[in-house]
């Protein structure tokens, strides 16, 4: 359980940009074109996208977001320190081409095989001497692991780094991981899954919204949240939640105790730096007197959610409703 109380057509991720929203362009009502899976021009709604296509004359290269590029091909021998990228090779049936993995505080996913993969040392410190000897012809890191992956650029190995900010860019990376290992078609099928579950989530907020307000807490000490510019704020758009801090200046803005009060949230999920409910009514003492400190409607969500972009992020959402769902006020139809 996440919980503890305390060549893609263009239409599939067209439709995820839209559904997502979280105050970016709309290539929709721009008239873009969305991300097609091929190096094609990219509408506005991509423009801040983790992995972009690009062509160079005749070839295509994929870029990330730091400026590292590579010919975007099949690769065979992956050193791979983001742990999001290998559940989703996993997912995609690529997981042939992973060469090494990092080690971490957290299992990968599926731990039972990832945990006979050989590794080249910890996620945020990955030893570069372990993974010049396996001779990899392509390694995908992740923010923490910047200076590795600038090390090994220096070295002219092909690097990218890997991450995501939103559902399209999760969706995004899974396509381009399928063309980067052979998977493209997997790839595809599963992007399409993750849209119909999607979908029928949002279908069902339609038949019965939530009216909840709520927020995801990033640290009690000061009180912090997230806004709808970052994934874990587009998660609670997408699951039809008020959120407290929509609008808010700053990445993480500390909600002030007059601001708590006035907004009085319904729930409130801690995460990242808070590790249990208590945390969260203890983190300002107006907490009690809102609904969610109230009635405790506090729970704690596991940083991987939001840290380990992959597409089971979807089945995350899904528990998520759920959740919410216990939180609807009485009189609320079938609550």
């Amino acid at each position: 359980m996440y919980l503890q109380k305390r060549h893609l057509c263009v239409p599939v991720l067209a439709w995820i940009l839209v559904f997502s929203g979280c105050g970016r362009n709309d290539p929709a009502q721009n008239g873009e074109q969305a991300f097609s899976g091929k190096a094609a021009e990219l509408g506005a709604g991509e423009a801040d996208l983790y992995w972009k296509p690009v062509q160079d004359g005749a070839a295509e290269y994929l870029i990330d977001r730091e400026g590292n590029r590579i010919p975007l091909k099949e690769y065979r021998r992956i050193i791979i320190i983001s742990p999001g990228a290998v559940e989703t090779l996993y997912l995609i049936g690529g997981e042939g081409a992973i060469a090494a993995v990092s080690s971490g505080r957290d299992p990968i996913w599926p731990e039972e095989k990832t945990k006979l993969l050989p590794t080249v040392g910890n996620v945020a410190r990955p030893n570069l001497e372990a993974a010049v000897a396996l001779e990899p012809d392509l390694v995908i890191g992740n923010a923490m692991s910047s200076a590795f992956i600038a090390e090994l650029s220096s070295r002219s190995y092909p690097v990218l780094i890997h991450g995501a900010d939103s559902m399209a860019d999760i969706l995004n990376g899974t396509i381009l991981l399928g063309r980067l290992t052979g998977r493209e078609e997997a790839a595809q099928k599963l992007v399409a899954e993750k849209q119909a579950q999607l979908e029928t989530l949002r279908a069902g907020l339609r038949e019965r919204p939530l009216n909840l307000k709520g927020a995801f807490l990033y640290s009690a000490n000061p009180v912090m949240a997230f806004t709808e510019k970052s994934l874990a704020g587009e998660i609670l758009t997408i699951l039809g939640v008020d959120n407290i801090a929509a609008g808010l200046n700053a990445a993480q803005p500390i909600l002030s105790s007059e601001y708590i009060l006035a907004r009085d949230p319904d729930f409130l999920f801690g995460s990242m730096m808070i590790t249990k409910p208590s945390d969260i009514l203890a983190a300002d003492s107006v907490i009690a007197k809102t609904r969610a400190g109230r009635e405790n409607n506090l729970a704690v969500v596991p940083s991987s959610l939001f840290l380990r972009t992959s597409p089971r992020i979807v089945e995350s959402l899904l528990e998520l409703q759920e959740k919410i769902r216990t939180y609807e006020k009485p009189g609320t139809p079938d609550a």
